[in-house]
């Protein structure tokens, strides 16, 4: 009869274990490498959404300064409009006119200065209106140059 040899036994268990164990600590130390690079990732990209949401608080507060600016330059030319209107300022120009000695009378001067048609009145504040808008729109595309084009 065959003799129950328990070291030849306990060897071979021993080796399967091992190689069990070895088979598992591969695969551990796999998973570890691909946790590690995706923590990186994952860290990198929070990193990006910070920087892009400052750059979105700065770009927000660049408008909101613009639009504040605009609308003050818009409600001074409206004031102005209807000061204009209701005859508490007038709108004059400053211009010299060639004249006739011929055609004007000697020692008559106009009692009225010059003064603009409504039409014309009506253009110069709508051209008013219109430069500080391009204007306050140019400042607007320099400053998102300056601060987001670095």
């Amino acid at each position: 009869m065959m003799k129950f040899n328990s070291h030849g036994y306990t060897f071979v268990a021993l080796v399967l274990v091992s190689l069990v164990a070895y088979h598992y600590y591969g695969k551990y130390t796999q998973q570890l490498n691909t946790t590690v690079q995706l923590q990186s990732e994952l860290l990198a990209q929070q990193n990006e959404i910070v920087s892009q949401q400052e750059r979105i608080k700065r770009l927000s507060e660049l408008d909101n300064q613009h639009t504040q600016e605009l609308a003050h330059a818009k409600s001074e030319i409206d004031a102005l409009r209807d000061d204009v209107a209701a005859g508490r300022r007038r709108l004059r120009i400053a211009a010299t006119c060639d004249q006739d000695k011929a055609s004007s009378s000697p020692g008559v001067d106009d009692a009225a200065s010059p003064r603009l048609e409504d039409p014309a009145i009506r253009d110069y504040f709508t051209l008013t209106e219109r430069v500080t808008t391009m204007q306050a729109q140019l400042e607007g595309l320099q400053d998102y140059i300056k601060t987001q084009c670095q």
